[in-house]
């Protein structure tokens, strides 16, 4: 479990990095250093900045604007 959690991590590091979030010093550094967790990693961010872009282009606007679900019980009568 805790090495899922570490390439997770990796991976979202990476993808903020990759859309220009940090310098870009700082951006090869930390893509060096992700770069050594392997292919489970590498593979995760490619699919977060994926996602990322998706995202910034407007894919999930019409699952953003769903109505939340009440979160009362309905009434029994």
């Amino acid at each position: 479990m805790m090495n899922l959690i570490v390439h997770v991590a990796g991976a979202w590091i990476a993808a903020e990095a990759a859309s220009g979030r940090y310098p870009r010093p700082v951006a090869v550094g930390l893509s060096m250093l992700v770069s050594r967790l392997g292919a489970p990693t590498a593979a995760m961010t490619l699919m977060a900045f994926a996602f990322k872009r998706l995202n910034d282009a407007g894919a999930f606007e019409a699952i953003k604007a769903l109505p939340a679900k009440s979160r009362r019980a309905p009434r029994r009568r």
